[in-house]
């Protein structure tokens, strides 16, 4: 009986021995996913993958309907969707128009067509743009915040004052699923920008405990062939 659960333990820390340096090497790529550009490499997927397009925005630019999808923006001609040719390939989640330029909002930043020829005005993850007659172009971006252009060549941050009441509230809106997640992910301890040190150190505490696992049983392998 304790010989078998010895073989049973051994085996059982071979068989998560694995995951966990699985584990340990992900969370570096997903701690580092800007600075090593992950999401800009793509994997083919085959034919299954075509089928998921997600539609994430839509837009009347002239005559034509747009819509904004994860793999850019395609032109609806009836029920066919028509990739625009000077589309940038970005998630694109908002657009406007004036006159013959159209600004787009998508994760990898701002970006301006006019004249067939598509520029990307501003880096950084945005989420929607508006044009207002008179007074130009707005968008809201991440980290940012409010951006502004007379002609979306050129953007500028405008400054926002939020009321007192509005960020005591924001800074009491903890919960209980907030706490654990922000614990889990180190937020809670080095804040947002620094988190990758906590996400770090669990990653090497994984891919070493992993290593040394499949280490130790290697060893143990040995010195059994060896004693037999």
């Amino acid at each position: 009986m304790k010989h078998n659960m010895r073989n049973w333990h051994t085996w059982a820390s071979v068989a998560l021995g694995i995951p966990l340096l699985l584990v340990g090497l992900t969370t570096f790529f997903i701690a580092h996913e800007k600075s090593l550009g992950t999401k800009d490499i793509e994997i083919p997927l085959g034919m299954a993958a075509l089928e998921a397009l997600e539609i994430r925005s839509a837009g009347q630019v002239g005559n034509e309907q747009w819509i904004g999808t994860k793999q850019g923006v395609f032109r609806l001609d009836g029920v066919r969707a028509v990739p625009v040719d000077t589309s940038p390939g970005d998630e694109i989640r908002d657009m406007a128009q004036a006159g013959n330029a159209v600004v787009l909002a998508g994760k990898k930043g701002l970006w301006r067509i006019e004249n067939g020829h598509s520029t990307q005005v501003y880096k950084g993850d945005c989420w929607q743009v508006m044009h207002q007659p008179g007074q130009g172009f707005t968008a809201a971006c991440k980290n940012a915040g409010l951006l502004v252009s007379p002609d979306a060549s050129q953007w500028t941050t405008r400054a926002v004052e939020f009321p007192a009441e509005a960020l005591q509230a924001a800074a009491s809106g903890m919960t209980l699923s907030k706490l654990i997640m922000d614990m889990h992910t180190g937020k809670l301890f080095f804040g947002k920008e620094y988190e990758w040190i906590w996400i770090d150190l669990l990653g090497l505490a994984c891919v070493g405990l992993g290593l040394t696992g499949l280490v130790m049983w290697m060893r143990s392998r040995r010195q059994r062939a060896q004693m037999g």
